[in-house]
């Protein structure tokens, strides 16, 4: 029976594992989160309350617990890697710290694995992201800390989609071109981006759970399959079956907004074409195989959010933002265009 500790349990990423283990007859899991979601947890499941920052909240409820492993998806900053360390060490053969992708430079090649240099210098997330790796390496070869850097791309479930330019909701965006409004698309489209649907993560990141030759090594777990973010506004509105009406917008001009940060969203991430290597994983996990594909991923959200109109929140200030924007460009454009 194996002892496996989730921190955080509920989000995008993680929720799918936290099921698949849950199912798992020879896994003993346990939960540790501030209790938010609830409901979202299997029955089986041992759930801990805590803010997993507070120290001895943390230490309380966990008395004298120890995991085989222990899986973190809420560490963001180089001060928590120092304070998982300190926690964890003697408690858990396993630490398994889920980084990102956005930690690297990506301005230097487009083929990306698990060489290429750290050093995003648009996207604040990444850097931290970055400076925690580096704790938890160093702490690895001073004392032998049983760390495994996972890095994945974009995740995705059936409540979350990749979209190039949104509000506060993902909806904002399918409902403009569900009415044939036009869509901001960053840079023309083409750039070539990876998404990775959260069941898909599960089933590659279960076997590196206390594999005996992950500790100490980083590995990106990534539905390899290339598209560009045109083919995904264009997969939605013929799931939808409308008219894409896009409008393209550079990234360092969407990266000046005063009104949403798409300076690390875009110019930090999305602008840059990305096509991953994961033979690292394919070493570690030989028969992983992603089983969905990008059209069933965006037909299962599309599929939940009119199921529940509920989660058919309009966004005011991000349709008033987008029309005087496209406005604008498309006004200046074509006064440049006359000018020459």
């Amino acid at each position: 029976m194996k002892k496996i500790l989730i921190i955080g349990g509920t989000g995008i990423i993680s929720t799918s594992l936290t099921r698949a283990l849950a199912h798992d007859p020879l896994v003993e899991l346990t939960v540790l989160n501030r209790g938010h979601h609830p409901e979202m947890l299997p029955s089986n499941v041992e759930v801990l309350n805590a803010d997993i920052n507070d120290t001895a909240a943390v230490q309380n409820v966990l008395g004298d617990r120890k995991f085989d492993a222990v899986a973190d998806f809420v560490l963001f900053k180089p001060e928590q890697a120092t304070s998982r360390i300190a926690l964890f060490k003697g408690r858990t053969r396993q630490f398994l710290f889920i980084s990102t992708v956005a930690c690297l430079n990506h301005e230097l090649s487009p083929i990306t694995n698990e060489l290429t240099p750290r050093g995003n210098r648009f996207s604040t997330y990444g850097q931290n992201k970055a400076a925690a790796e580096l704790v938890f390496l160093e702490a690895y070869q001073e004392f032998a800390f049983p760390v495994t850097i996972i890095r994945p791309s974009q995740t995705t479930n059936d409540e979350h989609i990749p979209v190039s330019v949104k509000g506060k909701s993902i909806w904002s965006v399918i409902h403009r071109i569900k009415t044939g409004k036009p869509v901001i698309i960053h840079g023309d489209g083409q750039s070539l981006w990876a998404t990775t649907h959260a069941e898909d993560f599960a089933r590659a990141f279960i076997p590196l759970i206390n594999h005996p030759q992950a500790i100490g090594e980083i590995i990106q777990v990534i539905n390899p399959t290339p598209h560009t973010w045109l083919q995904v506004y264009t997969t939605l509105a013929d799931l939808m079956n409308v008219e894409l009406h896009p409008v393209f917008i550079p990234s360092d001009v969407l990266a000046k907004s005063k009104h949403f940060d798409l300076y690390s969203a875009i110019q930090g991430d999305k602008m840059f074409t990305n096509v991953y290597d994961i033979a690292k994983l394919k070493r570690f996990v030989p028969d992983f195989k992603p089983q969905i594909s990008l059209r069933e991923g965006l037909a299962r959200y599309l599929d939940r959010v009119n199921a529940h109109p509920e989660l058919q929140v309009e966004d005011p200030e991000f349709d008033a933002w987008c029309d005087a924007l496209i406005a604008d460009y498309q006004r200046l454009t074509n006064t440049l265009m006359e000018q020459r």
